[in-house]
């Protein structure tokens, strides 16, 4: 992994027509040619620790490459950051707390109240989303299709049970999709929760640190097509 480049702005800056040009610092380490690009967020990713323009110094096809390196080289550190995710002792502490004072305050007890309708809604909505309605043999076919893996991570069962004490989770790829074999996946506890209902091209990407694309691959060929092969076995 290239070291971070330490630059003056205007070595890395210049206007072109107007418009400020920016020089991604990595583009001739990872594919031997320099290259200039507009300094907005479309091109570069923001940074808000950079003093000098609010973007990070590599473009944003350097950095799914740096990340994909950084996998490579950091497997178990990576999986380390996997098996921790949000379920951190600061992280539970801190939503402890906020959920606490909510209820304290009756901020909570009043919300209830004034959005009975909404409330009900998602108690509907987590009802019909939270099983999948599979057979034994159809989940077993799924986690075998993944390694008895976690379809994200890469996250073993036998390192799930050691660490949550329980089997991999029944993943629903899209939030709102179907509860049968179609839209399930094996996924470890941290990834399941991490990514919620969350669109999977939004939270399963070169942004996040355990992306993998052959990974996202296999998740596409399951729910796309080879799932149909083990449905109803």
């Amino acid at each position: 992994m290239p070291k971070r480049v330490k630059y003056k702005y205007e070595d890395y800056h210049k206007e072109i027509d107007g418009i400020i040009f920016k020089k991604c610092a990595y583009h001739e380490i990872y594919f031997n040619e320099e290259i200039w690009l507009p300094c907005t967020d479309e091109y570069f990713y923001k940074n808000k620790s950079s003093k000098l323009d609010g973007l990070y110094p590599e473009c944003k096809k350097c950095s799914s490459k740096k990340a994909l390196k950084w996998e490579n080289d950091n497997r178990e550190r990576k999986r380390e950051n996997c098996r921790n995710g949000s379920y951190t002792p600061g992280v539970r502490k801190y939503h402890k707390m906020k959920s606490q004072r909510q209820r304290d305050s009756g901020y909570m007890k009043e919300w209830e109240k004034n959005n009975k309708d909404k409330l009900q809604s998602y108690r509907i909505k987590r009802k019909l989303h939270k099983t999948h309605e599979i057979t034994s043999q159809e989940w077993e076919s799924c986690k075998n299709y993944f390694n008895y893996k976690c379809a994200y991570c890469g996250l073993t069962l036998e390192e799930h049970k050691q660490i949550f004490h329980q089997d991999l989770h029944k993943e629903h790829v899209d939030g709102d999709g179907a509860n049968d074999l179609s839209n399930c996946i094996s996924a470890c506890k941290t990834c399941n929760s991490s990514k919620n209902t969350a669109d999977i091209k939004d939270w399963y990407n070169c942004n996040n640190p355990i992306f993998n694309q052959e990974r996202l691959n296999k998740v596409y060929a399951w729910i796309n097509e080879d799932y149909k092969k083990y449905k109803n076995a």
